[in-house]
């Protein structure tokens, strides 16, 4: 269970909290299964925080370090993340729906089989994030970075990627029906390839599609004019 005075704190300012974690940085704060829904938590120092079945659902954690802290069962639907430091941070059976990652770090962050529809991650600092088997239908990518981000076996339907770095994306068996690649970059033939797609798929301009019936297609680049 959480620690009562850490919880009191953190809702009583944000700006005493930090201050507190700058003189014992040797405490690891705990607030596990804490409800701090709707709280606002902006720019908060939560660094190794235990979040462990916390409620913190619309919560707004924008511009939050919270490097190497643990969510596992927590609830973050709705929550405010954007601009959030997560490297490091444990997921684990949290939920996500809804919530918002735009321009956050979350380089090498583990979201593998989570459910992560309608999650925005626009902007976002995914390289080499591992999202295999990761439902992600609905779920926002624009201009985000997916350099070496492993998708294989996601859901991806319906997904927004237009504008995404794409160099090195693992989209083998990932479901792209009716995601839209339009000004994604980097993306190959051999990565649409490797993937599902439907006749609603959107690929780049530089892409081209030749399908050869209703489930067979071939990807190519599409010859300069």
């Amino acid at each position: 269970m959480a620690i009562s005075g850490h919880v009191i704190l953190l809702k009583k300012s944000i700006k005493e909290w930090n201050r507190w974690r700058e003189d014992y940085r040797n405490i690891q704060p705990d607030l596990e299964g804490a409800d701090l829904h709707d709280t606002d938590l902006r720019n908060a120092d939560l660094k190794k925080a235990i979040f462990d079945g916390a409620n913190l659902k619309g919560a707004n954690l924008q511009g939050a370090d919270l490097g190497k802290a643990f969510f596992i069962d927590a609830d973050l639907k709705g929550a405010n993340l954007n601009e959030t430091d997560c490297r490091g941070v444990k997921f684990q059976g949290t939920k996500f729906r809804g919530c918002t990652f735009k321009k956050a770090n979350l380089r090498k962050v583990d979201f593998s089989d989570l459910d992560l529809r309608e999650v925005d991650f626009s902007e976002a600092d995914l390289r080499k994030t591992n999202m295999r088997n990761s439902n992600l239908q609905e779920a926002r990518f624009f201009k985000s970075d997916l350099r070496d981000t492993l998708l294989y076996e996601a859901n991806l339907e319906a997904a927004y990627l237009s504008s995404a770095l794409m160099q090195g994306t693992d989209l083998q068996f990932a479901n792209l029906n009716q995601a839209v690649l339009r000004y994604s970059m980097n993306l190959t033939p051999d990565q649409i390839q490797s993937a599902k797609i439907d006749r609603k798929t959107k690929v780049p301009h530089y892409l081209e599609i030749h399908w050869d019936s209703e489930n067979d297609f071939r990807c190519e680049e599409k010859e300069s004019l």
